[in-house]
This record gives structure tokens, sequence and C-alpha cells, in this order.
């Protein structure tokens, strides 16, 4: 009894003085090499401080919706860390979907990840539109939706079927097996199967050249130019006080410049590092917030 009651008090104890638990919490497949970001700088962040215990969390469904309510209603401070899909998700589905002017930014991670659109059974955009009917896999009310979505419009005279998933990697799994024509993903995810010349990458969004991923601007099509991802840490407005915003910016900013590996992350998914401040942290949220609606406007007519 004594033990026990020894052993009680030591964990009461530890836990009094345990930093305030933040959950990180990630929205879609936990397996996806983006998740790592995350568990990096978290490792990183609790050597370097102990005020906050930041743990990972996985919270997918409904395109990031599930996690940005759950990040709402959590009782005390969370983060939600995702890619440029958090814009985009209240864009295609609003009313299944949540504010983006409910949160604010916490932290820049990196910036201008590339989409591919890839297959197995074509090998280019010419034998795509010979194609009556396809189907494409996407994270629906994601960039990956955006992507199909554009890719829709240089196709008059085919129907392009999506097809919806939790995480690129099934979806690409399934273009291997051959039970799915198309599918857009990212570098990371897809470096196995390029590097084994086994996929075809059709053509990849943004403006930057890299080595297996030809863009559509070298094909002389510009509609992908602006549909790369940038990812970003937020928090609801209604959880966070400003200095406590900037502290968390401050710790995490940190430990997103100084974590052993991460910059290999960035750089096997073609995503350059950002670290800069709150303040330039808070104009390119504001940017992107008007930014993305404006540019999906047209896109929104487009697809199944």
């Amino acid at each position: 009894m004594k033990k026990l009651l020894a052993t009680l008090l030591a964990t009461l104890s530890l836990s009094a003085f345990a930093g305030k638990v933040i959950p990180i919490v990630w929205p879609a497949a936990t397996g996806a090499a983006q998740a790592n970001y995350i568990r990096v700088i978290i490792d990183q962040a609790n050597k370097d401080q102990d005020k906050y215990s930041f743990i990972y969390d996985n919270k997918p469904g409904a395109g990031g919706t599930v996690a940005a309510k759950y990040v709402e209603a959590y009782n005390g401070i969370a983060l939600l860390s995702y890619s440029s899909s958090y814009f985009i998700r209240p864009v295609f589905y609003p009313n299944e979907s949540f504010n983006v002017a409910d949160f604010k930014p916490v932290l820049i991670e990196c910036t201008g990840q590339p989409y591919s659109i890839v297959s197995v059974k074509y090998k280019s955009l010419e034998e795509i539109r010979q194609a009556k009917d396809l189907t494409i896999g996407v994270l629906l009310g994601s960039l990956t939706e955006a992507n199909a979505r554009e890719l829709q419009t240089m196709l008059p005279n085919t129907h392009l079927t999506f097809v919806g998933y939790n995480g690129t990697t099934q979806s690409t799994q399934e273009v291997m097996a051959g039970r799915l024509d198309l599918n857009v993903d990212l570098p990371a995810e897809l470096k196995p199967w390029t590097d084994a010349g086994k996929i075809t990458v059709i053509g990849a969004s943004g403006t930057k050249e890299y080595p297996g991923l030809p863009t559509w601007n070298s094909k002389g099509i510009k509609g992908f130019n602006d549909l790369v991802s940038n990812y970003q840490m937020v928090v609801h407005g209604s959880k966070v006080d400003e200095p406590t915003r900037q502290e968390l910016h401050e710790i995490l900013r940190k430990a997103a410049r100084t974590a052993p590996g991460l910059q290999e992350l960035y750089d096997s998914d073609r995503c350059t590092r950002a670290d800069v401040d709150l303040k330039t942290t808070d104009a390119l949220y504001a940017k992107w917030s008007k930014y993305w609606p404006e540019k999906l406007a047209n896109l929104k007519q487009v697809g199944n």
C-alpha cells in the first residue's frame, strides 16, 4: 500500500511539473511523408524547452474539417498543421467545412511543393485526351482535387470521375495495380515509383523544374503554375492570446530551423523551408486567405 501511494505521489508530482500539453493535429493519413514534418518539429521543440509538451495527433476526415473542428473544440490550445488544402476545402465545400477566418497562423513550415498527375496506363496528355472516360484519385476538398479540376478544363471530350481517398499513397497504389487511371500525388510519396521508372509523371504543378518532375509549365500549360502547396500551423483564435501565440511561434520556428533531418524531408518533398517571423507569417496567411477563393472561383464549376 505504501509503495502504491509513493508511486501515485511520484506520478502526480511529475504531472504537476510537466509542460502544458499541446497537440499538433495532422488531418490526413498518418503514414504520409508530410506527417513526419510535424513529428520532427515536435521532437526538437520538446528538447528545446519544457514549458509546453507538444504531442502528435491525427484526426483525418472531410478534407481537414474533422481536424479543424477538433482544434476548435479542444479544451485548451491545439494546433492544426496542414497543407494549402486548408484553404481549399472551405472553397469547394463551404457548407461542410470550417471558417479560415476563425484561425490564426503560428508557423509557416515550407512552401512551393508541387503536385504531380501520374499514370501507368497513359504516358502523355495527348493519350489522355483520346479517352472518353477516366478515373482520377483525389483527396476531396484538397489541392489534389484542384489539380484534377484543372486537368478537366483541358479535356473537353473526356469525363473525369473523381475517386476519393484518405491519402495519396493509397490512390497511387491503386494506379500501380491498374484499378485507377490517374492520380494526383506528392514528390516524396512518388519517389519509389518514379525512381524505378514504374509510373509516368504526366505533368507537375509549379514553375520550378526538378529531375523526374516535368512541369505543365514546361509544356506551355500555365493553369497549374500556382497549384502548389504551402504548409502551416494554425490555432483557433479563441484559444490563445497574442503573447502566447508569439511564444509558440518562436519555439516552433526555432525547432523547425534546427531539427535534425527536417531539411532532408523538405528536400525530398520539393518543399522550400520558410523560416519567417510572425509578422511575415500573418501577412502570408492573409494573402493566401484572399488568394485561394479567387484562384479557385472558376474551378468550382469544373469536375464532379
